[in-house]
């Protein structure tokens, strides 16, 4: 005998619709999670590469400073070489105006040039012919120059003429 007029039903603890927020919140929350792992795990790879940006930022400062100090180096080198060229181009002036001093009656021979001397030695006509010419010009440039003589058997002479400084910088100081 039944006393109701309905079938009866099972009762379940949640309904459909509690079941259907709590599915919800359930996938909302597992979002959430794995929002803050993805998160989390970029903050990580952010600070990697943070700290290979400053590894590499150190290492390009490290550079520029040894890439300055060679343009400074360089820069340096420039200059020296720049004085030297100078140098160069005044001294070989000066031996060039002391060739264009010799007269066509004096033969050179040898000619050495050191820093306060200057030592040529060929034939000449005659004494004084050198004396007169070129000896004079010397002595008006160096402090002190002297010349000997040979004679050969031909009449001509063979000299030897030492021209030189007081100081140990002569030429040099003179070109600078």
């Amino acid at each position: 005998m039944t006393y109701s007029f309905t079938k009866p039903t099972s009762k379940h603890v949640f309904k459909l619709a509690t079941k259907i927020w709590i599915f919800y919140f359930i996938v909302a929350f597992g979002i959430l999670i794995s929002f803050k792992v993805l998160l989390l795990l970029q903050i990580e790879e952010l600070k990697e590469e943070q700290e290979a940006m400053k590894i590499e930022q150190e290492h390009i400062k490290q550079t520029t400073e040894k890439l300055s100090k060679e343009g400074e180096r360089l820069h340096y080198e420039l200059g020296v070489v720049t004085q030297v060229k100078n140098r160069d181009e005044k001294l070989r002036q000066q031996i060039e105006n002391i060739l264009n001093m010799i007269p066509d009656q004096v033969a050179i021979s040898e000619i050495k040039f050191e820093n306060n001397r200057l030592f040529i030695r060929g034939i000449t006509s005659s004494k004084e012919v050198f004396e007169t010419s070129l000896q004079s010009q010397l002595r008006a440039i160096y402090s002190s120059s002297e010349a000997n003589f040979y004679q050969l058997s031909s009449g001509w002479f063979n000299f030897e003429s030492i021209s030189q400084t007081d100081k140990d910088n002569g030429l040099i100081e003179r070109i600078e």
